[in-house]
């Protein structure tokens, strides 16, 4: 009993690092595209350095569901578990990664005047936000129906992708002098519809994680 009881303790820790590392991720993005708005090359710093952070809290968690797996050789819905976490680190350290890079571009743009409002990126972006942050309600709560809705919201953020592109297209090819901006929100637009593949991603491993059958299957079902 006692040896369960430690075991269940540290899944507990693996679970609620992992939504921590969620949420900052979560909140990498949102500054990001603050800092953008915002024209604040300092907002955009601090989630650039910030992405340090991130990455070791996918190594900690990593190398303790890795020795959770290799000393306790959990089977079933514990494996479950612990596989979707490696998996779900994956994907929350390659949305901070294009947090990031997005910040990136935002302290290059800090000094420019914007070729056109922003008014469809930061919709694409909350947008996205929001999957990751549903995704995390989801993973807290074993919620499959939320996990589904959320695997819904991807068409959404690549229609406004899509609308983005065309749009900057439309300034770029107006004024060539547009271009090297143009180009930079365009990159933008490109990482934030990967942030919602990514949250995808999370959803189908809570799909699995709660019905131990791949997103595919369910649908079939």
């Amino acid at each position: 009993m006692e040896v369960r009881t430690e075991y269940d303790k540290k899944l507990n820790e693996v679970q609620s690092q992992l939504i921590g590392m969620g949420k900052l991720v979560t909140e990498a993005l949102e500054k990001s595209i603050k800092a953008l708005e915002t024209k604040n090359a300092e907002v955009a710093e601090t989630v650039v350095n910030g992405d340090r952070t991130i990455d070791e809290m996918q190594i900690t968690i990593e190398d303790k569901t890795l020795e959770l797996i290799a000393l306790q050789q959990p089977i079933a819905k514990d494996l479950r578990i612990l596989s979707t976490a490696l998996k779900m680190t994956t994907d929350l350290e390659r949305i901070g990664d294009h947090a990031k890079k997005i910040a990136k571009i935002a302290m290059k743009l800090s000094g420019e005047e914007l070729i056109k409002p922003l008014i469809d990126i930061p919709k694409a972006a909350k947008l996205s936000a929001d999957m990751v942050g549903k995704v995390l309600v989801a993973y807290v709560h074993m919620d499959l129906k939320l996990a589904m809705e959320v695997i819904a919201m991807d068409e959404k953020v690549d229609g406004i992708c899509r609308q983005c592109k065309q749009d900057i297209l439309a300034y770029m090819l107006d004024n060539p002098q547009n271009i090297p901006q143009g180009t930079e929100l365009n990159k933008i637009v490109h990482r934030l519809e990967r942030i919602g593949d990514h949250a995808t991603n999370l959803a189908e491993w809570i799909g699995y994680l709660i019905t131990g059958k791949r997103i595919q299957k369910l649908e079939e079902d």
